[in-house]
């Protein structure tokens, strides 16, 4: 009998880890076909919003004033310093730098606000943060023009008392990083209310981080191409940087 009961006891313990090996197993193919179907959906929604960031300037043509000079400034400067390869960005300019954001942010709360004056847009804020008042823009639109300007008044702070090594700063206050922050939330926020409405969510931060590698690509690109049109020597000439 001692016998037969141990074999029984062997043999349940030995039916349960299967059951466990089974169900664990179930459960990890549930779990990478829910991450399949998810992958499936989530990249053509990347590539959608990726799209969509791209077009903003031509469907939302008013974007256009504020944007030239971001995309202007930002060629002029990374063709300079590849000229100048004996110079650095500086804090003075990374200073200048970290204005464009405040800058911007004050713009995309007028356009926002439809061009109310400064007291009437923090009047409307500060109602609806403390009453039931509505504001003309969706919350999340709010937090990132916001966002924005609270990043450059803290990267300005950072650069006019050196509170950074110097490298680290130049690296966030350097004219890509700045300006396509820059870009990212005008195309957002004129969006705003529209036909083709940007929404603030995962895809477009990731269509977002996307743009930006792809920018990089094509500066660095043109760079080239107009440094072998010009006959410069590439080992003689500052790689592109930040």
């Amino acid at each position: 009998m001692a016998a037969e009961s141990v074999v029984n006891e062997t043999m349940n313990a030995s039916m349960n880890a299967t059951s466990n090996s089974t169900s664990i197993l179930n459960d990890t193919l549930s779990k990478a076909t829910d991450a399949a179907v998810t992958l499936q959906t989530f990249l053509p929604l990347v590539l959608l919003r990726f799209w969509d960031l791209v077009a903003a300037p031509f469907r939302h043509q008013e974007m256009l004033w504020i944007i030239f000079p971001l995309f202007f400034t930002l060629i002029v400067m990374e063709f300079y310093y590849d000229r100048h390869d004996d110079e650095e960005l500086g804090w003075g300019a990374a200073l200048a730098n970290s204005l464009i954001l405040i800058i911007v942010s004050i713009d995309l709360l007028k356009h926002s606000f439809h061009y109310a004056t400064p007291w009437v847009v923090l009047k409307e804020i500060v109602l609806a943060a403390f009453t039931d008042a509505t504001l003309p823009l969706a919350p999340q639109v709010l937090i990132l023009i916001l966002f924005l300007g609270a990043l450059g008044l803290s990267i300005t702070i950072i650069n006019y008392y050196h509170l950074m090594p110097r490298r680290m700063a130049f690296i966030i206050s350097g004219h890509p990083p700045i300006n396509f922050l820059a870009y990212f939330a005008i195309a957002i926020v004129y969006s705003t209310g529209t036909t083709h409405e940007i929404p603030l969510d995962l895809a477009t931060l990731a269509a977002g981080a996307l743009l930006f590698i792809f920018i990089l690509i094509v500066v660095f690109t043109f760079k080239r191409i107009v440094r072998r049109l010009l006959g410069g020597d590439d080992d003689n000439r500052r790689r592109f940087k930040f």
